[in-house]
């Protein structure tokens, strides 16, 4: 039986779905062209769906193949970060002492004319002449305060200037009974609720309710856009309603303008929930709870920090040291309780229900203050080890070694170091490095670039340096070993190398040029055609077949 549906422009029977979201039904092609221009904005392979233990969230209608576009979308709002040193209000470029344009109207600077006239100026523009004095913005280059309110006083101005723009920001979670009392909490309560009171004399105007719900839609649903140096705030619609989920199926990046895109980092199947990471994947299951815990005011139980050993990886397994034991000691669970009942971050509770670390070989114990200690005394090693010279970086994984498994967190971190250092210390890069060095970024790359696709499939921008890095070291070595071995041994190392860049390229298509990973994409793209020339000329050489 064919599944019809009703027609989105007459209402009529409709068996004909939309190929693009496979969700919005047509009776005829006249129909879905007719409509085009306005489902057009909102056509992509999911749906909003809402149930009481996730909210809001995104699911696939249909099958999304890993490098899929699923969204795209302009912010609804953006501005300077909360902390930052002046910077323009209408590209958000750092500004230098001298070197800038004040708002005829209100006298905040800018680096360029053009920009005093951009539209999402008009906010702090408005409440800055209607105090009755301009801005003087006479310090740079360091935070300064004036700039803490900017990006909550846009969202606030939307309330009696573009009522669609703010139903749709005050439909978005803030958090405001989990925030309330907290430190964050009563510094945004003095440093930007009472300044835009004061400074721009809008007590009455909005209340403390309306202002700090502003402040919490901005940290719990904000997205930080690197595009810039210092990075800008936005604030998307419904990349706003995909759920956190530690080894997530989408990664996030941006276009040129500002955009977001939401792109597949892994196959989704259809009725999947669409999903990304909130905190940084790389981190230990503890550190990401806490993290997710004290900003995000939900406790994370995904697969991943569910499953200690967080799939078969033992990313935070410490070595038993009992005597001839090769086990790893972990603890029965990560999952205890972070939050009060208010949902406010619980320091007490950290150990409440995890006491004993458990080695996998012989069962030995270890409590679990023993292990904490260890973990910080080597936290505390890293952060004062030079992480930008290899020699530090060898002799930290060397060391630690004896304490940790190979795969743990702080191993990984540094080792991640390592193999983008080498290579990257000499002026005429890999090709200065010793033999036993090169060979060690090869295993590196190739041993992290399979953890990565394990545990964050999505960190699709990491995976793809990681693999750019990978392939020039596979070609260095291919063309050391034609010089031992004979031109022709260094076809398979070219083909081998062609086909990890081709993968690299992939992963890295949609990060725009602004990014070092959109650079590399470029870079990628201009190193492939220069393979191929070789492989054809490698390949002309080799003998005819008899």
């Amino acid at each position: 039986m064919v599944e019809q549906g009703s027609c989105a422009v007459c209402l009529s029977p409709a068996p004909q779905k939309c190929a693009g979201c496979q969700y919005v039904y047509y009776c005829s092609k006249e129909h879905q062209k007719q409509d085009w221009k306005q489902h057009k904005y909102q056509c992509s392979p999911v749906r909003v769906k809402e149930d009481s233990q996730f909210g809001r969230f995104l699911e696939a209608t249909r099958e999304i193949k890993s490098g899929d576009i699923i969204l795209k979308e302009k912010p609804l709002i953006s501005g300077p970060a909360q902390v930052t040193p002046p910077v323009c209000l209408g590209c958000y470029k750092l500004l230098e002492e001298g070197k800038t344009v004040k708002c005829s109207k209100c006298g905040w600077p800018f680096c360029s004319e053009l920009c005093t006239e951009k539209p999402e100026h008009e906010p702090e523009c408005h409440y800055t002449e209607k105090r009755g004095e301009k801005v003087n913005i006479t310090t740079f280059g360091s935070p300064h305060p004036n700039y803490q309110c900017i990006t909550v006083l846009r969202c606030l101005y939307q309330r009696d200037h573009n009522e669609p723009l703010w139903k749709k920001l005050q439909a978005l979670q803030s958090h405001d009974e989990d925030r309330r009392g907290t430190d964050k909490w009563n510094n945004d309560k003095k440093m930007i609720c009472d300044f835009i009171w004061k400074f721009f004399k809008l007590d009455g105007v909005f209340n403390e309710e309306e202002i700090m719900k502003c402040c919490g839609i901005l940290q719990i649903n904000g997205h930080e856009v690197p595009l810039m140096e210092p990075e800008y705030l936005a604030v998307y619609d419904r990349i706003s309603m995909v759920e956190h989920n530690c080894r997530a199926n989408c990664n996030k990046s941006f276009t040129s303008a500002g955009e977001i895109i939401l792109c597949a980092g892994d196959s989704i199947k259809t009725g999947e929930h669409v999903t990304v990471c909130y905190t940084d994947p790389l981190w230990g299951t503890e550190a990401r709870r806490h993290h997710l815990a004290d900003s995000k005011f939900f406790e994370c139980n995904c697969e991943r920090c569910s499953d200690v050993t967080e799939l078969a990886t033992m990313y935070s397994a410490v070595k038993c040291k009992k005597k001839d034991c090769k086990g790893y000691l972990l603890p029965e669970t990560f999952i205890v309780p972070l939050l009060h009942k208010t949902k406010k971050p619980d320091p007490e509770t950290r150990n409440l229900d995890r006491k004993f670390w458990i080695c996998n070989s012989c069962k030995d114990a270890v409590s679990d203050a023993i292990i904490q200690q260890l973990l910080q005394d080597i936290g505390r090693e890293l952060s004062v080890m030079p992480k930008g010279e290899a020699d530090a970086c060898e002799r930290f994984v060397n060391h630690c070694s004896g304490y940790l498994h190979p795969s743990h967190y702080y191993m990984t971190d540094v080792s991640l170091a390592l193999a983008q250092m080498i290579g990257q210390e000499e002026d005429v890069g890999l090709a200065a490095v010793t033999d036993d060095r090169l060979l060690l970024k090869t295993q590196l790359c190739r041993k992290i670039a399979d953890l990565l696709e394990t545990l964050a499939p999505a960190e699709t921008r990491l995976r793809g340096s990681l693999l750019f890095e990978l392939h020039a070291a596979v070609a260095e070595t291919g063309r050391r070993k034609s010089l031992t071995e004979g031109p022709m041994v260094m076809l398979g190392y070219v083909t081998e190398s062609k086909k990890i860049l081709t993968e690299s390229a992939r992963l890295l298509r949609h990060e725009p040029p602004e990014l070092p990973e959109g650079r590399l994409s470029r870079q990628a793209k201009v190193n492939l055609v220069q393979m191929d020339e070789l492989i054809r000329n490698l390949s002309a050489a080799l003998p005819s077949p008899l």
